[in-house]
């Protein structure tokens, strides 16, 4: 009983959160809520599909189906790049930035190949 007590104050908690979340965001953008719209789209929720026998089905939409995927691909040559020195020196201070806080220690010449190796990669400099 008392279990069942906490599972339900726990989920009281959790919606209240997600009340003043809903209600935050609705603030600052000026959009619907997401409980309005879920309770306005309910039904599209399902979509038909068709199966050899050619009757349709409803199967669930996936989140993987909702959201939006970003399709364009912007390609900068090296020469609108900042300058090498500018990527290398910010490359430096985000490995230095995660070294500290991972509370690991590499020496010069390991952080050195470090930062150029991901240079490399990122950039093909």
């Amino acid at each position: 009983m008392t279990n069942a007590r906490a599972k339900t104050s726990s989920e009281a908690e959790y919606d209240e959160i997600l009340r003043k979340l809903d209600t935050l965001l609705l603030r600052h953008q000026g959009k619907p809520s997401v409980s309005a719209r879920a309770d306005a789209n309910a039904a599209a929720d399902f979509r038909p599909t068709s199966i050899a026998s050619g009757s349709p089905t409803q199967v669930p939409l996936t989140a993987a189906d909702t959201i939006p995927t970003l399709t364009e691909m912007v390609y900068l040559p090296p020469s609108m790049l900042s300058a090498p020195g500018d990527i290398t020196s910010l490359i430096a201070q985000i490995v230095d930035s995660a070294l500290k806080d991972a509370g690991e220690d590499l020496g010069a010449g390991a952080r050195a190949a470090l930062v150029q190796a991901l240079e490399s990669r990122l950039f093909g400099l």
